[in-house]
């Protein structure tokens, strides 16, 4: 009886780590693939915008936590 669990459990998991290795790359079986996917979207972004639009908010970002940064010193320094 035990044999039989245990080979009934071996067959399972045999069985579930053959099919979840076959799915990682279903996205990337284009004969171009995804690299050419990601080109594309670069090209994209910078001939419409969206990618002086992102740098721009970068920037933005960073310097909000410098001046983040500066004000926890600054308060710091006051304790």
């Amino acid at each position: 009886m035990i044999r039989q669990i245990f080979l009934g459990w071996t067959l399972v998991t045999a069985a579930l780590l053959c099919f979840a290795g076959q799915n990682d790359a279903f996205a990337c079986t284009k004969t171009a693939g995804c690299v050419m996917d990601v080109f594309h979207e670069d090209y994209d972004m910078k001939r419409n915008g969206r990618m002086e639009e992102a740098i721009r908010a970068g920037r933005a970002n960073v310097e909000a936590f410098r001046a983040y940064q500066q004000a926890e010193k600054t308060y710091a320094a006051r304790r």
